[in-house]
């Protein structure tokens, strides 16, 4: 049986953690709990976990102050970062900081799951953006680019869309997997076939790309230089 992925996740309201660490455990993962930073460096040496899940303020601490020491002993460790602010400086700082990720508050459990097994995916190294033909899209902002000029900041499951499609480029995904990752299992067809329609607008500009609907399967993100070199 494989093990399972430790998140160490730290939150002030204990009433809001528990939610959070049930709803994590829900999705089969372990979950270390703790409402201080005081001590996490001894949490990530007792528990060896496979990414941190931290709310940037913790009472009258804050995630910033220890991230540069976790970086100096983890340098690999995934570390998301969750807060509500919304200032861009705020989330600049997070990143320049070291965290892989900024997620904005009220939790998202999808967006949350989705992310841990994005960055905690065995054997593949963390890297900070995928290109597919004239497009760029960063993994830690949802920012697509554009021949290295901004198009657009994806919503959060426009952007997992994206990522889905775009990891089986030239391969069609079903609906059924795309319902389960991005929607909790819910058949919203109709919101698909929106967010379908929105990437769609945003990638015309490349015409090597596509997003074609497959009978009875679902959808396929294409690039035709690479079909005809096939």
């Amino acid at each position: 049986m494989e093990d399972k992925q430790k998140v160490i996740f730290i939150e002030d309201d204990p009433n809001l953690g528990l939610i959070i660490v049930l709803a994590l455990q829900s999705k089969g993962y372990e979950v270390c709990y703790a409402n201080t930073l005081s001590g996490i460096q001894d949490m990530i040496e007792k528990d060896c976990p496979n990414i941190l899940l931290l709310d940037l303020e913790v009472g009258n601490q804050n995630a910033l102050d220890y991230l540069p020491f976790i970086r100096s002993k983890h340098p690999s460790l995934p570390v998301l970062i969750a807060s509500s602010h919304n200032e861009g400086e705020e989330i600049t700082r997070c990143y320049e900081a070291g965290a892989n990720h900024y997620t904005k508050k009220p939790y998202d459990i999808q967006e949350i799951d989705f992310l841990i097994q994005r960055f905690c995916k065995k054997g593949s190294p963390i890297s900070n953006s995928i290109s597919i033909g004239d497009y760029q899209l960063e993994l830690s902002t949802h920012k697509l680019f554009y021949k290295q000029e901004q198009s657009k900041t994806l919503s959060p499951k426009d952007f997992k869309l994206f990522y889905l499609l775009s990891e089986q480029l030239n391969q069609p995904v079903s609906r059924e997997k795309l319902f389960h990752e991005i929607w909790d299992g819910q058949e919203v067809h109709d919101s698909l076939n929106n967010s379908i329609s929105r990437l769609r607008k945003l990638l015309e500009k490349d015409t090597t790309l596509s997003i074609d609907a497959v009978k009875g399967v679902g959808y396929i993100l294409s690039k035709k230089d690479q079909l005809s070199s096939s």
